[in-house]
This record gives C-alpha cells, structure tokens and sequence, in this order.
C-alpha cells in the first residue's frame, strides 16, 4: 500500500542547486529527527522525520531579516527548526512569517514566531478560527487520538524495518506530540497583515512576490515568488505524481488563479525550484509549467465552446490527456473511482454555466 500517495488523494478530495540533506539530530523517543537542506547561501529548507510526512519550512536570509515560509503542526518542531535557521544564518532577526494557507498542519507552530509579522490571504483567519478555537479544535484533537490509536494499532502488525513499520512509528511519534501541545500551552497565532490578491514585500537584497491563488485546496492559498532566487513556495498545490483536482464546490476564481500564476509562470524570470509544503512530496519547475498550461487550455477553451454552444460531452471529447495534456499521460488520473480529467471539465463547465448571464445558453 503506498500510503503517501493515499494520504495525498485524501488530502485533495477533502477539502536547482541543492546541496545534500544533512541529519541534525538523532531521532529520540519523544521527536523526529530534524533535516535540513540548503538550496543558496540565502535559502535554507527544514523539516523533521525521514518517513512521516511532515512541513518544508523555507527560510530565507535577507538584508532586512529571515523570512519564514510555513510552520508546523506540532510547535516543539518549530522551536528547533527555529534554533537551526539562526545556527545556519548566524543570525536572529525574524522579520516575516508567511504561511501558504490556514491548515493546522502549516500553522499550529505559528507562535513560535509571534516575534515575527504574521502574513496570509485575506480569507486566512476565518478558516484558521473555524479549525483552532473552540469546537473545531476540540475535534482536531479528537481525530488525532482516533489516529493515534489506528496507528498504533497498525505499528503492531507492521513488518519490522518495513516502510509501514517507519511511517507509523514516526506517526505515533508526531500525533502524541501534537495532542499533548494542543491540549496544554497551544495559542493559534493569526496573521497581521492580510492581502487580497497580491503583496509585494521588499526585503531589499530580495523581493517576495505573493499571489492569491485560492480555491482549489482552500480558500486562503497564495504562493510565494522569489525571483532572485528562482524560487517559488506553493504550500499544498498537486505535486509530480498526479493531476491536479478542482473540487466541483470549492469557491475557486479560475481567471484570478491564472491572472496570478501568470505572472510567476509567463515572466520569462528563471524558475529554479519549486518547493511544496509537504516534506515528502515534490512538484518540478516543469509540471508546475505544465499545470499552469492544462488550466489555462482548459479553462479558455471550454468558455469559447460555451460560447458556440457545444455540448459537455463534445467538450469531453475535444481535450483529452492523450492528445492535448501528454505530459500527464503517465500520472495518476482516477482517484477513488473519479476520472480526474473528466471531473475538471466538468467541474469547469459548471463554473462557466454559472458565471453565464440570465440570457446565455446554460
């Protein structure tokens, strides 16, 4: 069973230059082991455990400070990644914290940098608030405690020094840690500054492109250009291993998602990495082009066949993987009995259809 690639499905329906990766501590009883990465002298990623998927945080060291890109879920993570960022830089000026959606899995470790200004899309706090306050965190802990002891269960019946057996002894390891610091201690730690579609944050030797591009994951996801650096942090957008899904009821504004990744993607600025959130999951420059592209094809083409009056099914029948997306031939397109491709057209067409005025074809 390939339980990435399971966690990744679930996820999705429900709502250059690199240097080696280098093992700063050993794992312990109580914590996973901490890895870093270097990707320039001005760029460092960190993240904790070798097998559970946990977060890529992206530090950055400027001429007016670090900026931090994601936190994590359990904050004691956080507070080591922390002393690694300041240890690798020699410094620690944290002027900025940027998180790519309100997710507890990119947030709960956010008040270890309430030294920090805070920055999120404008719809950021209201997700954050429905999932870490109140009745919301109540059953974010209950989850955990159900996982808790699934996977506990399932390290039992795990073949020793098996994949199985590596993922849930980290698993364990990481949801008896975030249970404990949400029960005790935790304080959800919301942005400060807030944008709508697009924020600039000049950091003199380094700019910060920030772009809303909400709706296919969450409503609050941006991604971070940082052209200096050929870098670019999407948060929780599809990696290499699959089509990207639009889910049918997400509020997604295709035209501002194109607008914005536009502008990373058709600026003729080097691309050199394309970082995802998610420590064990990758997205290349070149499909991160290539997804740009199959939106793009997509979303004009299908308006312009509205506007004919072509029907869905002749709409289906025009663009196809084989023909027109060949590039994604040979990634995962069927999830839980869904044909990906089928499912954006249509998600798609409905949009359109209900985008159309009162008078035009539905």
């Amino acid at each position: 069973m390939k339980i990435r690639i399971l966690i990744l499905a679930v996820l999705i329906l429900l709502p250059g230059l690199s240097l080696a990766a280098s093992v700063i501590t050993a794992q312990e009883e109580n914590q996973l082991p901490l890895n870093t990465r270097r990707l320039s002298d001005r760029v460092l990623i960190a993240w904790v455990g070798d097998h559970m998927q946990t977060i890529d945080v992206v530090a950055l060291s400027t001429a007016r400070g670090i900026v931090v890109i994601e936190t994590n879920l359990v904050r004691s993570a956080d507070v080591r990644i922390r002393h690694a960022i300041e240890a690798a830089f020699g410094r620690k000026d944290f002027k900025y914290l940027i998180n790519t959606h309100y997710h507890h899995d990119h947030t709960c470790g956010n008040q270890v940098y309430a030294d920090a200004t805070i920055v999120g899309h404008r719809t950021f706090p209201e997700g954050m608030k429905g999932k870490l306050t109140g009745e919301g965190l109540v059953k974010l802990v209950d989850m955990f405690k159900t996982m808790l002891q699934d996977w506990g269960e399932r390290l039992k019946r795990a073949a020793s020094d098996s994949r199985e057996n590596h993922f849930f002894r980290e698993g364990v390891v990481l949801l008896k840690t975030a249970i404990g610091e949400l029960q005790e201690g935790f304080m959800p730690t919301f942005p400060s500054v807030l944008f709508e579609k697009s924020l600039i944050l000049d950091m003199g030797d380094m700019t910060l492109e920030l772009y809303a591009v909400g709706g296919m994951h969450t409503a609050s996801d941006i991604m971070i250009f940082v052209p200096e650096e050929g870098l670019v942090a999407v948060g929780d957008m599809t990696p290499d291993q699959m089509l990207l899904y639009l889910r049918k009821e997400a509020a997604w504004d295709m035209d501002l998602i194109l607008e914005n990744w536009g502008r990373v993607v058709e600026s003729r600025r080097e691309i050199k990495h394309v970082n995802m959130a998610h420590s064990d999951m990758d997205l290349s420059v070149e499909t991160f082009k290539e997804q740009y592209r199959y939106l793009k094809t997509l979303w004009n083409g299908l308006r312009e066949m509205r506007r004919q009056g072509t029907t869905l099914e002749d709409a289906k029948k025009k663009f196809t993987i084989e023909k027109d997306f060949p590039y994604f031939k040979d990634r995962i397109l069927e999830v839980r009995g869904t044909n990906i491709h089928e499912n954006n057209i249509e998600a798609i067409w409905e949009r359109l259809a209900s985008q159309a005025s009162p008078g035009s074809r539905k």
